[in-house]
């Protein structure tokens, strides 16, 4: 995708906001921990560049998360620069949902319908999705090639406009299959979304910077006067109300304007698919002689279409439209309802198939072939239909007609079926019964539901095609008190034909069903009863009632308010009402109604989990002072807080109404240290504190400011943030008064001791010179590890952090090369790492190299095989005594061997 600039700069950035959750720092995308291998890495890559994808924090940019149907709708919109909205008002989206203006102008560009209301925060289905993409882009052909649905097993039971639209994406290769399923039922993925964008244009720019096609294709924004170029597939989005194509080639141009003042299509242009679905806006085309589109395709908005010139083809999917066709055509496909399409005098179409339904036809030239697809189409006028193909018994034809082909077999004539099921079925089995369907040849693959009925309960329906495998039950029954155990199974096997015209056919068996001893729950009813109105302030008094007719059963049960558990209890049936008493948290905005409901459940001495479950709906009357009800607070303070230093700490406050005067406490260590009078959006919290330093003080301090208001009824309320800092303490020279120059003075490199391990046991820096001494020096590390091989008391001293910030973690014993054999003195690092070295019938390993590859090493003391045998050959240790390498402990051997990287720095002094 090229780069964008002004406003669509913005709309990229809205795709982050809504594809990307708590965004990561800026990061290059090979940082992102769950994209390698992916099956759309080249397609994420280049999402995450254009800045459609953004990651999460811990560098992973979630590729296989769910995208919600208001997401989808609210970055279709944005595609297409949709500002108008439609009335929502009674959809009933949440006050203050971050969507509600979004699916405002989805509803206003016809895609979205209040049935989606409660679905608009759930993850989106791949199918509803993909009907999103087509009414978004309007990609669907009217009559596309079904057969491409066969290699999908799950797109078997697709029908109608859902079959069409899946159907000719498939076939433009839009959307493909995984495994050999399209899952349309599975969420649609961040990554698929990003795909199928991509799929459908890489460039989306101003007018003023289209030059011409892209690999894909393109949304174009603004009016338009192109001239002499080839456009490849191009959308126009609502923002474009004029459109002049000059000497203009392209394979699609899709108009989805808001209002379509003006279409011009001059010089030689040859376009193959046109499609008109601008919001409203009457267009008229005639084309010069030299210009020529393929197929014309009136889809979805208003406005009439008036066409003349050099036309292969008419396709009409929207709804409601008015087509005047002065031209012949191959063909005529109309998919969409209630169109009114003109013909004519003088124009001959090779083919007329009108699906959907209600569609007019105003024929005054003539059809070669006229096919009634669909319910209630009429086909009127002067001219002549040469032959008519019925594919529906309700229809108008008044039109001159030569040969006609009646629809047969439009419903279930000569089917047949008979029902397989076992004579008896023990209590809890699953029914499994067989409807054996005999199926004429002309009534193969209709598309029928198998509806199961137990008693003439309806249990289960399983759709299934006519000369498949026959369709199998798998119901069980619902064992009441009243089950009538000499029973029926019953199957009706339904159709229902393109008129909407339902057929069936069915067959039934006797059943002996064995029945459980217990039946617990099973016919109980729980009636919850709550006040209609609750007062402010007053507490919820809601009861249960349960009708059973078991006596003395054990049960558990679970009040809920609000989809929350509150309260749970044992209940025994039989015993009477059980009760909730409940408070309600109130607050600016909280809903005016809540749902009480009580789940009782119980499992049965066979082992049956059962549950049934009662609510009520009551309204609640809110405070008119709820002062700082659901306010945060949390607090910004400098973490670490350099030694001496003053302590300054402010508290960020999200609150829902200005103005309330409140008291802010602040805490330090569980101390009261300051208190202050905040009034919402004017006062920012602020306290400054100063620390006493000793030596030996704790170098973490908790931080604490409460909030705290009275409501204008006495209400007490309090908002507390905590955050505990790290104090940075003064050093070992600054408690001890000593200067740099007496540290580095203090330490040598000549072995001070005995020569006893006695001596090395209880003599050694303390552990603040160390520390001092390795950061005065300015020793650095390729590796968070820093070794100090201190001589003067055969100490092996390892340091974590960096430059300058080096810290003590692990003191050990060594024994260094003796005087005749010394160790080398200097700056090295750790070069090589190997189990043992074996000198016959003992060794000493782990081996540490850190000159090269020279022999100098840190080791284990000598010791007879096998390996930890805990048996030395010679165990001295705590001053001088080795070939000059470093003997030590096994534990401190093998922390440096298994925690101690190579490029280490390793001091010798």
């Amino acid at each position: 995708m090229k780069q964008l600039r002004g406003k669509l700069i913005s709309l990229l950035l809205c795709f982050a906001l809504l594809l990307g959750g708590t965004l990561a720092a800026s990061a290059a995308f090979e940082d992102f921990t769950d994209v390698k291998g992916h099956w759309a890495e080249n397609t994420l890559r280049q999402a995450y560049q254009d800045g459609i994808l953004k990651g999460y924090e811990g560098n992973i940019m979630a590729p296989n998360d769910s995208v919600t149907t208001a997401q989808a709708v609210t970055m279709l919109c944005r595609v297409l620069h949709v500002t108008g909205k439609a009335d929502v008002s009674d959809w009933g989206i949440p006050a203050g949902a971050w969507y509600r203006e979004d699916v405002a102008k989805a509803a206003y560009a016809g895609l979205l319908t209040k049935e989606s209301a409660p679905v608009l925060n759930e993850p989106i289905a791949r199918v509803d999705a993909f009907l999103l993409f087509d009414r978004a882009f309007q990609m669907s052909n009217a009559d596309p090639d079904r057969s491409v649905l066969s290699a999908y097993p799950d797109a078997r039971f697709l029908t109608g406009e859902t079959q069409r639209v899946v159907a000719s994406l498939v076939e433009s290769g839009i959307i493909n299959g995984t495994m050999g399923q399209l899952q349309l039922d599975r969420s649609l993925t961040r990554a698929e979304f990003a795909t199928i964008l991509y799929r459908l244009a890489d460039q989306y720019i101003t007018a003023d910077q289209f030059t011409g096609a892209s690999k894909v294709g393109t949304v174009v924004s603004g009016d338009a006067a192109l001239n002499g170029m080839n456009g490849g597939d191009v959308w126009f989005d609502h923002a474009t109300s004029s459109v002049s194509l000059t000497d203009f080639t392209a394979s699609t141009v899709t108009l989805r304007s808001d209002t379509l003042t003006g279409l011009e299509i001059a010089g030689k242009s040859q376009i193959d698919r046109l499609v008109l679905a601008a919001g409203s806006g009457d267009v008229t085309l005639d084309l010069p002689e030299e210009s020529q589109i393929g197929t014309l395709v009136v889809g979805s908005g208003e406005g009439k279409v008036s066409f003349r010139g050099a036309l292969s083809g008419l396709e009409i999917t929207g709804n409601g439209r008015t087509v005047e066709l002065n031209t012949s055509v191959d063909r005529i496909v109309v998919s969409g309802d209630g169109n009114t399409i003109s013909v004519k005098q003088g124009c001959t179409v090779g083919e007329i198939i009108l699906r959907g339904k209600e569609n007019t036809v105003k024929l005054d030239g003539k059809a070669k072939e006229l096919v009634l697809a669909g319910r209630d189409h009429a086909v009127t006028g002067w001219g002549r239909a040469d032959h008519v193909t019925l594919q529906t018994n309700h229809y108008k034809l008044s039109v001159s007609r030569g040969s006609v082909t009646q629809w047969e077999n439009y419903g279930l004539e000569d089917v047949s079926v008979k029902l397989d099921a076992p004579s008896k079925l023990k209590a809890g089995e699953t029914l499994r019964a067989t409807a054996k369907v005999s199926v004429p040849e002309e009534h193969q693959d209709k598309l029928c539901t198998a509806v199961w009925y137990i008693n003439d309960e309806e249990m289960d329906q399983t759709p299934f095609l006519l000369g498949e495998e026959d369709p199998v039950s798998a119901i069980t029954p619902n064992y009441t008190h009243d089950l009538k155990q000499d029973a029926t199974v019953k199957v009706v096997i339904r159709y229902e034909n393109t008129d909407g015209d339902a057929y069936t056919q069915e067959a039934s068996e006797g059943i002996w069903l064995d029945t459980f001893e217990d039946l617990g729950l099973a016919d109980a009813v729980v009636t919850v009863s709550a006040p209609e109105r609750l007062a402010a302030g007053e507490q919820l008094v809601a009861t249960a009632q349960i009708e059973t007719p078991e006596k003395g059963k054990v049960c558990k049960g679970y009040w809920y308010v609000d989809g929350k558990e509150v309260a749970s209890d044992t209940y025994v049936l039989g015993s009477g009402v059980t009760t909730l008493r409940y408070g309600y948290d109130y607050y600016y905005g909280m809903p005016e109604t809540s749902t009480v409901s009580y789940r009782l459940t119980y499992t049965t001495e066979d082992g049956r989990a059962q549950e049934v479950t009662g609510k009520t709906t009551l309204t609640l009357e809110n405070y008119a002072d709820n002062g700082i009800a659901h306010a945060t607070a949390s607090l910004t303070a400098p973490n670490p807080l350099p030694a001496g230093k003053t302590l300054d700490v402010t508290a960020q406050i999200k609150y829902p109404e200005d103005g309330k005067v409140c008291t802010g406490e602040w805490y330090v260590d569980g101390k009261l240290v300051s208190t202050q009078t905040i009034t919402l959006g004017k006062d920012t919290p602020r306290m400054t504190h100063k620390y006493t330093y000793t030596e030996d003080m704790k170098t973490t301090s908790k931080l604490q400011f409460i909030l705290r208001y009275t409501t204008e009824d006495g209400r007490a309320q309090q908002v507390t943030a905590t955050k505990t800092i790290t104090l940075e303490n003064y050093d070992y020279l600054y408690y001890h008064n000593l200067t740099p120059q007496q540290v580095l003075g203090m330490v040598t490199s000549k072995y001070a001791g005995n020569y006893t391990l006695s001596w090395a046991q209880t003599h050694d820096y303390p552990k603040e010179i160390k520390t001092a001494w390795v950061n005065l020096k300015g020793y650095s590390s390729k590796t968070q590890y820093l070794v100090w091989v201190n001589l003067t008391y055969q100490r092996v001293n390892i340091f974590t952090g960096y430059q300058g910030h080096w810290k003590l973690v692990r003191e050990c014993l060594c024994g260094a090369g003796k005087a005749s054999t010394p160790t080398i003195r200097g700056v090295f690092t750790t070069s090589y790492k190997q189990p043992a070295w074996d000198y016959g019938s003992y060794y000493c390993g782990p081996i540490v190299r850190f000159y090269g590859s020279s022999g100098y090493a840190f080791h284990s003391r000598l010791q007879y095989w096998p390996m930890n045998s805990n048996r030395y050959y010679d165990a001295r240790i705590g001053f001088p005594i080795s070939h000059g390498c470093l003997r030590m402990y096994n534990d401190d051997i093998w922390y440096m061997y298994n925690n101690i990287p190579n490029g280490t720095t390793v001091v010798v002094y």
